[in-house]
C-alpha cells in the first residue's frame, strides 16, 4: 500500500508538472520555447494525449470574478471599441468551465436590457450560465453595408475565453428583435463556434433573402436553430403593416423552405403574440441550451463574404481571391431571356449576382479521405482532431485542382496547445494541419514554422 500510494503520488507530481507546462506555454511569447515546452511534456511520464483537454481546463489561466456585472472592453477594426457586459453567475469558479450565453439586445436596447430578460425567461437556471452581451453592436445582417467587416463578434467571443473560463462546446447566441435577425447572422456565418442559436422576434434578414436563403441554410446544417416569433409580428420598422407580412410573414416562408433542407431548425410561431413578450416554450429551449457543440462533421458547406467569416469546424480560410461583395452598390445585369416585366425575376437576377460574389468552402470526410472545394479562396488550412480520421493510416487529401496529397499525420502537442493560445477554444482540439497554398505547388504539414494570419480583421494601432 505505500508503494502504491508512492506512485499514486509520483503521477500526480508529473501531472502538477504537465499543468505548469500548459501554463509556460501559455505565458511564452516565444515559438522556440514553445516547442521545447511541449516536447519535454510529450516526454513526461505520466503524458496522455486524451488528457490534454482536462489539463488545459486544469491550468490557471483565468482570473476570480466576483458574481454580479462587470465590462470588458473589445478592440475592433478601425479603431473602434466594443463593450461587453458579463453576468457572472454567483457560485462562479474560475478553476472550471462555464457554459456561456452570448446575448443580444434589439435596436432601441442595451446590453442591460438583454441580460434582464435572459434573467426573466431562465429563472434560476439563470446562475448554470455566464451571460455575455455586447452593447450597442453592428454586424447586425449578412448584407450589412460598413465595410470591411470588423469581424466584432468573433473577436467579442475571444475577449470573452480570454476573461471567463469558458466551455466552448457549451456557447450558445440568443437574441431579440434586431437581436434575433444577428443571432440569425452568427449562426449562418458562425455556425461552428455555438452549441445552438436561438433568435426570438426576428429573422434571417438580408438583401433577396427569399432568394438568397437556400445559399445560406446549408451552414447550418450542423448546428440547431429555435426560432420564435409572434403571429401578429406583422408590421415594419415605422409600425405601419407590412406587405410582405413582417418578421411573421418572413418566418413563415423560411419555415416553409426549410422543412426539407434544413432539419436542424426549430420554427415556433406564438398564435397569441406579436413583436413583445415573445417567449420560447420551456421544454424548446431548454433542449437547444442543453446541447453541445459539434466537433468535426463529416460534410461542411460554408458560404459567406469575408474571409474573416470563413471558419467553418475543421476548416479555415485565409486568402481571397477575386471580385467580392463589398459595399460598392451594385448594377443588377440580366441573362437574354429574363423577363423584365417580373420583379421576382428581377430579384433572381440580383441573387445570382450576390451568389457569384461569395467564397464557398466544401470539404467531406470519407474515411481516411478528406476532399475539399473552394470559390474565391487560394488558401486555407485543413485541421484534424481526433475522432476524424484513424491517426495509424494515411490521409489522402483531395483539393480538386491539386494532385491528391497522401500524408501519415501524427497527432502534435505543440500545434494542439499553439491553436488552443490562437482561439482560447480548449475544447476542439486541433492535432494537426494541411496548409493548401497553390504558389506552394503542394499542400503540406502545419509545422511550428507555419504563420497565420489574424482570426478577424486587426484594430488600428495609434500612431
Amino acid at each position: 500500500m505505500i508503494i502504491g500510494g508512492a506512485l499514486a503520488g509520483a503521477a500526480a507530481a508529473d501531472e502538477a508538472e504537465i499543468v505548469a507546462g500548459i501554463e509556460a506555454f501559455f505565458a511564452a511569447g516565444d515559438i522556440a520555447q514553445r516547442v521545447e515546452i511541449a516536447r519535454r511534456i510529450e516526454l513526461d511520464p505520466a503524458y496522455e494525449r486524451a488528457r490534454v483537454q482536462g489539463w488545459l481546463h486544469q491550468a490557471d489561466l483565468f482570473r476570480p470574478l466576483p458574481p454580479g456585472r462587470h465590462e470588458i472592453q473589445v478592440s475592433l477594426a478601425g479603431g473602434q471599441t466594443r463593450t461587453v457586459v458579463l453576468r457572472i453567475p454567483k457560485d462562479y469558479d474560475n478553476r472550471r468551465p462555464w457554459p456561456v450565453i452570448y446575448a443580444l439586445h434589439g435596436a432601441s436596447g442595451h446590453a442591460a436590457d438583454i441580460i434582464s430578460y435572459v434573467q426573466h425567461v431562465l429563472g434560476d437556471d439563470v446562475e448554470r450560465y455566464v451571460l455575455a452581451a455586447p452593447d450597442r453592436y453592428g454586424d447586425t445582417a449578412i448584407h450589412q453595408n460598413e465595410w470591411p467587416p470588423t469581424g466584432e463578434h468573433p473577436a467579442a467571443l475571444l475577449k470573452v475565453r480570454q476573461t471567463v473560463h469558458v466551455d466552448s462546446d457549451r456557447v450558445f447566441v440568443m437574441g431579440y428583435s434586431m437581436g434575433g435577425h444577428t443571432s440569425w447572422t452568427l449562426a449562418v456565418l458562425h455556425a461552428d463556434q455555438f452549441a445552438a442559436a436561438i433568435p426570438l422576434a426576428g429573422t434571417f434578414t438580408m438583401i433577396v433573402a427569399d432568394r438568397l436563403w437556400p445559399t445560406f441554410l446549408p451552414n447550418v446544417s450542423n448546428l440547431p436553430v429555435l426560432c420564435v416569433w409572434g403571429a401578429g409580428d406583422t408590421q415594419d420598422n415605422r409600425h405601419r403593416e407590412s406587405a410582405d407580412g413582417g418578421i411573421a410573414g418572413s418566418n413563415r416562408r423560411l419555415r416553409a423552405l426549410a422543412a426539407d433542407s434544413a432539419p436542424s431548425l426549430t420554427m415556433i410561431e406564438l398564435p397569441d403574440k406579436g413583436h413583445r413578450d415573445v417567449v420560447p416554450p420551456a421544454d424548446d429551449l431548454a433542449q437547444a441550451i442543453g446541447r453541445t457543440r459539434v466537433h468535426h462533421p463529416a460534410e461542411v458547406r460554408h458560404m459567406f463574404r469575408h474571409v474573416c467569416q470563413g471558419s467553418a469546424y475543421w476548416l479555415e480560410a485565409h486568402r481571397w481571391t477575386g471580385e467580392q461583395w463589398t459595399d460598392r452598390q451594385r448594377t443588377i445585369v440580366l441573362r437574354e431571356g429574363d423577363p423584365l416585366a417580373a420583379n421576382l425575376d428581377f430579384e433572381e437576377a440580383a441573387a445570382r449576382q450576390y451568389r457569384g460574389l461569395l467564397g464557398e468552402l466544401r470539404g467531406e470526410i470519407d474515411g481516411q479521405e478528406i476532399r475539399i472545394r473552394r470559390k474565391k479562396i487560394s488558401e486555407l488550412t485543413v485541421w484534424v482532431g481526433d475522432g476524424m480520421i484513424d491517426w495509424d493510416r494515411p490521409v489522402i487529401l483531395h483539393t480538386g485542382d491539386l494532385e491528391p496529397f497522401e500524408v501519415q499525420l501524427q497527432p502534435d502537442l505543440y500545434i494542439c496547445l499553439s491553436q488552443a493560445a490562437r482561439t482560447w477554444d480548449f475544447d476542439r482540439l486541433r492535432w494537426a494541419g494541411i496548409r493548401v497554398r497553390p504558389s506552394a505547388g503542394t499542400p503540406y504539414l502545419v509545422t511550428p514554422k507555419t504563420r497565420f494570419p489574424a482570426l478577424f480583421p486587426e484594430p488600428s494601432k495609434k500612431k
